[in-house]
């Protein structure tokens, strides 16, 4: 509403009645006022004061910001030869120094008329041009407009030849009626400055041509990045909105890097700042740099619970992330605790049935997952899957997320056709909606691209866990977390497929991902590494980082025998290829059972125990 975009308006009748010091009270209040409204008629031409107040107001360096409001008489009349000075209106004081004639409202009869003169003295005042505001009056917005242009000027006694902008009184009523002022034209602003992004000036510009979300976005981005230094707490919401907007279709390292540059702007209100340091978390935790996101998070915690400008809308969400954050470190208890924090509160401000008590379950599910507490995740990710489908339709992404982790799960409780048709129907709905090329897409193929490895559909995997790599490399950067796992898949195939150079290649780049963010896939990355250096002619050094691997993956996998006696069963090869024949046959005879229990023998890690056993009991022989 114009109401809340238009200052305090300066009284003098009511606001200086008690000072000792007339011309002094108004000189302060011109020094403080941002335009002055001159009501013109031949009394208030021929005031001693009227004009006085005009020449201080301009020695202040405020000329275009004074606004003209004729009400009787006739302008530029004592400058017509023979004009009746008399019935001049405009003050003399106005064209000393060379100034030009402002523009003015008139309300004289037959002239402007009362409506079009309010409008043309609110556009001064507000700085937007008088055809726009005409132009978007709507019957609704007209008639709001119209409201609040009214009862703007009941609360206007305007005085001949001031009106000031506001003397700010620093009680705190005042304070929140600014932040609350702030935020309308805060809203305003951006809703004005998305809606410029979709406008075209010259209607053969696009000729035809279709605009996609990242040239609008890029385009929104120049265009910020170029204005609003004026308003840097509009400039701050409009750049986090942005990067939350990249974010959303993937593009974290440009959502974070718009947010960042804009942390700098100064003179930025409490709410706003929270809102930036809350969008730079999620931007870090997508990215896999979660101690870095924890401490943006808890910037923003403190923020929002700054008594001064709180947020409590953004608490929960701020909870959300810290929990994720958390479980990013395996950091279960803490993560839980904080998910539970958020889902707590969105149930009660929300209600239980909200697409943010649905985020909250798929957190909490996730973790479960992790901790491997299998049933209660599925049950919370069917119930978060409920909601979503409900609310937001099935095409919605985080439908498709919700189907992935179900995958997941069946995946972990050993179904792998129901995690393989999860995986598809997962892939699909979220290519629809997604595109190809992002990131979200490239952890279901990875994921349904391991199903494929396992059961040594080598073809089938390749072009799912290439292009994985190739999208999650470009947009989270080579050392993201969740490459450890693609870099260790796509090394599987390149080593059954015999591309023993590029498969260690591979798992180099998946091992520096995996020791950057303590990733639970270090130690499965270190045997895989060791099973190729033993393969390329190299058994020492694939047994030294087998030993140096065991600790590692037997705190990591506690719950997992088989991964232990996998890294016996790459002992066993890398014996073998030192030529002790007879150690690796009583190392592959051990570990044999337990790779069985897990594994059938058609499967990758089945198939190649079995082989090695043979391998070594041919060895054996033929050596005695």
């Amino acid at each position: 509403m114009l109401g809340a975009r238009l200052p305090p308006v300066f009284r003098d009748r009511e606001e200086l009645a008690a000072s000792s010091d007339l011309a002094q009270s108004v000189r302060e209040a011109l020094q403080e006022s941002a335009s002055l409204i001159v009501i013109c008629s031949p009394e208030g031409a021929r005031s001693k004061w009227v004009n006085e107040e005009i020449r201080a107001f301009t020695a202040l360096g405020r000329r275009d910001r004074i606004q003209c409001l004729i009400v009787a008489g006739i302008p530029n009349r004592s400058r017509v030869p023979g004009g009746d000075a008399e019935l001049e209106c405009l003050p003399p004081a106005l064209f000393e120094g060379g100034g030009r004639e402002p523009l003015a409202s008139d309300i004289r009869p037959g002239r402007d008329g009362r409506t079009a003169a309010r409008l043309k003295l609110l556009a001064g005042i507000i700085g937007v041009p008088f055809d726009d505001l005409r132009q978007r009056e709507h019957v609704r917005r007209t008639r709001r407009l119209m409201v609040a242009s009214t009862l703007l000027g009941l609360g206007f006694i305007v005085m001949s030849g001031l009106a000031a902008a506001a003397l700010i009184a620093r009680n705190d009523a005042v304070q929140q009626r600014d932040i609350a002022r702030r935020k309308t034209v805060t809203a305003e602003r951006t809703v004005d400055f998305v809606k410029s992004l979709f406008e075209v000036s010259d209607p053969s510009e696009a000729k035809g041509a279709a605009i996609t979300a990242r040239e609008i976005l890029d385009r929104g981005a120049k265009r910020i990045e170029q204005s609003l230094t004026e308003e840097p707490s509009v400039k701050a919401e409009l750049t986090t909105t942005l990067g939350e907007v990249y974010a959303g279709l993937g593009l974290f390292k440009q959502g974070e890097d718009i947010i960042r540059r804009n942390l700098a702007l100064r003179s930025v209100d409490a709410g706003s700042r929270t809102r930036q340091y809350l969008a730079l978390g999620e931007a870090l935790s997508r990215e896999g740099s979660y101690n870095a996101a924890i401490a943006a998070y808890g910037t923003a915690l403190r923020l929002a619970q700054d008594s001064r400008q709180p947020r409590p809308d953004l608490l929960a969400r701020i909870y959300a992330g810290l929990g994720d954050a958390k479980s990013g470190l395996d950091d279960d208890v803490e993560a839980d605790r904080w998910m539970r924090k958020a889902l707590t509160a969105d149930i009660a401000n929300l209600g239980p049935s909200h697409p943010d008590v649905a985020r909250d379950l798929e957190m909490l599910g996730a973790n479960d997952v992790f901790a491997g507490r299998l049933d209660k995740g599925r049950a919370r990710l069917e119930r978060a899957l409920t909601i979503r489908r409900q609310a937001q339709g099935d095409l919605h992404p985080r439908v498709s997320a919700d189907l992935m982790n179900l995958g997941a799960i069946a995946y972990l409780q050993r179904d792998p056709k129901a995690a393989e048709t999860y995986y598809r129907a997962a892939l699909n709905a979220a290519s629809t909606v997604l595109g190809p090329d992002h990131p979200d897409i490239a952890l279901t193929q990875n994921n349904l691209g391991r199903l494929l490895i396992e059961r040594r559909d080598f073809a089938g995997a390749r072009p799912l866990l290439e292009h994985a790599v190739a999208v999650v490399s470009k947009e989270r950067g080579e050392t993201f977390n969740d490459l450890a796992f693609y870099f260790d898949n796509l090394a599987l195939i390149r080593r059954a497929q015999g591309d023993l150079e590029s498969a260690e290649s591979l798992l180099k780049r998946g091992l520096l991902a995996a020791q950057i963010h303590k990733h639970r896939n270090l130690a499965p990355i270190m045997v895989d590494l060791a099973d190729v250096r033993c393969a390329r002619g190299a058994p020492a050094e694939g047994l030294a980082l087998l030993e140096e691997a065991r600790p590692i993956m037997t705190k990591a996998y506690p719950k997992d025998p088989w991964r232990v006696a996998w890294l016996d069963t790459i002992r066993g090869e890398c014996l073998l290829a030192a030529g002790d024949s007879r150690s690796a046959r009583e190392v592959l005879k051990a570990t044999a059972p337990v790779m069985a229990a897990r594994w059938p023998p058609d499967s990758l890690y089945g198939a190649r125990s079995n082989d090695l056993l043979s391998h070594a009991g041919r060895a054996t022989a033929a050596a005695r």
